[in-house]
C-alpha cells in the first residue's frame, strides 16, 4: 500500500487536462500515510470538533474513526476533492454503531505541489448524516453551476421505513457544510400494521401479506410513497437552477373512528435556490413522519 503514495508523490506536475486524477486510495494515503485498505488499516485518528460531538459529547482532542474513501471530483483546473466516509470507532478499532448512529461525511481538498498533489484542506467530518453508521455520498453535476455531493440514507424501525437525501454544494475550497436541501424521498409503513397491504391494494405492485393479517387494530394511516428529483437549468449564472421532487404512491388516512379510502399520490414539490439553499415555493412533501 505504501507504493501508492510513493508513486503519487513522484509523479510530475502536468497540465490538469493531461493527467488522470489520482485514485481515491492514493489520495487518502497522503492524508493518512499509514492507511491501508485492509482490516485494521482503515482505522485512523482525527481531531475532535463540534461536529464529532454529534457522536459523543464526551471526547478528548483525538478520536478513532474507520475511514473509507469515496469518489474523486475535479472541482477546478488545479483542485480535486476526495469524498470519504468516517465511522466512529473505539480505542480497540471496532466500530461504535447503534441504530441511531450517523456516519461522518468527510472531504479532503488537494492542490498541486512541487512533488505531486498535496493536501490543501481537510473536512473530517463536515457533517453527520444517516442511521446505523450508513449513508451514501455521491458526486452530482449541477447544470451550469458546478458540482455537489448527494448524501442519501434510509432506515426502518418497527415497520416504518424512510429514505432521506441531503445536497451539499462543492467548490474549489471543498464542501459547503450547510446542506442546500434536506428532504424525505421515500416512506412506507406497509408492515407496521396488518391491514396496510390490503388497504393499498390496486395502487401498488403485489406484495406479501403480513403476519396476523386478520388481526383487528384501531384506525391508522397506511402509505407507500417515493420521489424522484431533478435540477433544472439555472436562471442566475453560477447559481443552481430550480429543483423539483415528484412524489408517486398511495396513502390511506384515518380519522379517529375509521380508516379512509386509499388515494393515489402524484404531486410535485418545487424549490428555488436562494441565499445558498433551496427554499420551497410550491407543493409539499406528502411522506408522513415515521
Amino acid at each position: 500500500m505504501k507504493l501508492f503514495a510513493a508513486a503519487l508523490m513522484a509523479a510530475p506536475i502536468l497540465a490538469s487536462a493531461q493527467v488522470t486524477d489520482p485514485r481515491p486510495e492514493e489520495l487518502l494515503q497522503i492524508v493518512f500515510p499509514k492507511w491501508a485498505d485492509e482490516e485494521g488499516g482503515r482505522v485512523q485518528s482525527i481531531a475532535t470538533s463540534a461536529v464529532t460531538r454529534g457522536w459523543d459529547t464526551r471526547q478528548g482532542k483525538k478520536r478513532n474513526v474507520i475511514v473509507v474513501p469515496g469518489e474523486v471530483m475535479r472541482v477546478s483546473p488545479n483542485r480535486i476533492v476526495l469524498l470519504a466516509a468516517l465511522t466512529p470507532a473505539g480505542t480497540d478499532g471496532e466500530p461504535q454503531v447503534s441504530h441511531g448512529t450517523p456516519i461522518g461525511l468527510a472531504a479532503y481538498t488537494f492542490k498541486p505541489g512541487k512533488d505531486g498533489w498535496k493536501l490543501a484542506r481537510r473536512q473530517e467530518p463536515f457533517d453527520l448524516q444517516g442511521f446505523e453508521g450508513k449513508a451514501k455520498l455521491e458526486p452530482i453535476e449541477i447544470p451550469g453551476a458546478g458540482q455537489a455531493a448527494n448524501a442519501s440514507w434510509g432506515s426502518c424501525w418497527q415497520g416504518h421505513c424512510v429514505d432521506v437525501m441531503a445536497l451539499y454544494r462543492i467548490g474549489a475550497d471543498g464542501v459547503l457544510a450547510q446542506p442546500m436541501l434536506v428532504q424525505k424521498t421515500a416512506g412506507k409503513n406497509l408492515y407496521s400494521r396488518p391491514d396496510c397491504v390490503d388497504r393499498l391494494r390496486g395502487f401498488l405492485a403485489p406484495m406479501a401479506q403480513p403476519d396476523g393479517r386478520d388481526e383487528q387494530v384501531p384506525p391508522g394511516q397506511c402509505y407507500a410513497i417515493s420521489a424522484g428529483w431533478l435540477i433544472g437549468a439555472n436562471r442566475v449564472p453560477g447559481n443552481p437552477g430550480p429543483l423539483t421532487l415528484h412524489f408517486r404512491g398511495a396513502i390511506s388516512k384515518a380519522s379517529k373512528d375509521a380508516n379512509l379510502p386509499a388515494q393515489e399520490v402524484d404531486q410535485h414539490m418545487k424549490f428555488e435556490f436562494r441565499g445558498g439553499r433551496y427554499v420551497p415555493v410550491s407543493g409539499s412533501n406528502p411522506i408522513p413522519d415515521a
